[in-house]
């Protein structure tokens, strides 16, 4: 095999009912280059194996196809996959997303040959709820503006991040494997981190493809909670770590939107005896030292719960 340009890195577990649009998203991309996918099954129960091997015994000359005996879960599976890659670049894309824009690995590609003081590149989605097939926007629109870029790095990345995983393309030499050993339960902002230590970061306002969602009531308070404690959770280690108090900023973000959440969600009709509430308010005042928030959220936790009485 040719050594690809481009390892595109494609974990999957119980996806068999996505896997042929998320494989052939990727088979259809108009390069001027080689690139590779690599397959990483966890092991699924479902009928993927069977589906994968029918595209792999296709496309030998693209496909690389490892299906693991035991689940090993997916940060391992993740580390697997890393280890497994060739290319000059990495692009990713889970078995349950799928790319749209066959020129997308094409342009980043370019993108990146030209100017080398970028590390990574990423683009826009559209969002797929999988219960209803609704299609709609990122609801990016505020960040991009009519621009048809934006830049990000280190800094910017503890305010605001354009990016969305399966959109990317990375220089593989700059992914240091040995932060999957430090964090836990490793996750893609961790290696965003990282990289963007080496550079920049370009968004393009353009849609390459569709992110899948399945959970019903992906809105609803617990899913919400869910979302917020996991990034909460990342950035406390990002700043334990490397003593990057920079963390702070989306720490705090993320506790004033799941403080605001529970003040008037019908799940929580008394956020007075609410601990989780309680908790954030204190996890808050502890980074931000500010006493006038403090009074402020305590004072109308009481006044709500008073009108829900």
């Amino acid at each position: 095999m040719t050594t690809p340009k481009i390892s595109v890195l494609m974990l999957t577990y119980n996806h068999a009912t996505y896997l042929k649009e998320a494989i052939e998203g990727v088979l259809m991309q108009n390069t001027n280059f080689p690139f590779e996918l690599i397959i990483c099954n966890d092991a699924s129960p479902d009928h993927s194996d069977r589906i994968i091997k029918t595209y792999a015994e296709k496309y030998p000359e693209i496909i690389r196809y490892f299906r693991h005996d035991k689940n090993i879960g997916f940060v391992e599976n993740q580390r697997f996959a890393f280890q497994q890659a060739k290319g000059k670049y990495l692009g990713y894309c889970e078995g349950d997303d799928y790319w749209t824009d066959e020129n997308k690995l094409q342009f980043q590609v370019d993108f990146l040959e030209n100017n080398p003081e970028y590390v990574m590149t990423t683009s826009r989605n559209l969002l797929l709820y999988q219960e209803s097939g609704k299609l709609t926007e990122d609801g990016k629109d505020y960040m991009f503006g009519n621009q048809e870029f934006i830049d990000y790095s280190q800094e910017s990345f503890f305010r605001e991040r354009p990016t969305q995983t399966f959109t990317y393309l990375l220089r593989r030499e700059l992914l240091d494997l040995k932060w999957a050993d430090v964090y836990p339960n490793y996750r893609d902002l961790y290696y965003f981190y990282h990289l963007l230590a080496f550079g920049k970061g370009r968004a393009f306002n353009k849609v390459v493809g569709v992110y899948r969602l399945h959970e019903g009531g992906v809105y609803s308070s617990l899913a919400i909670e869910k979302k917020l404690r996991t990034s909460i959770s990342i950035f406390k280690n990002i700043k334990k770590q490397n003593n990057d108090t920079r963390a702070n900023h989306q720490i705090i973000k993320d506790l004033d939107q799941l403080i605001n959440k529970y003040y008037y969600l019908k799940e929580f009709p008394l956020p007075i005896f609410h601990k989780n509430l309680f908790k954030s308010i204190c996890e808050r005042f502890e980074i931000s030292k500010d006493y006038k928030i403090l009074f402020l959220q305590l004072v109308k936790t009481v006044k709500y719960s008073l009108q829900k009485m």
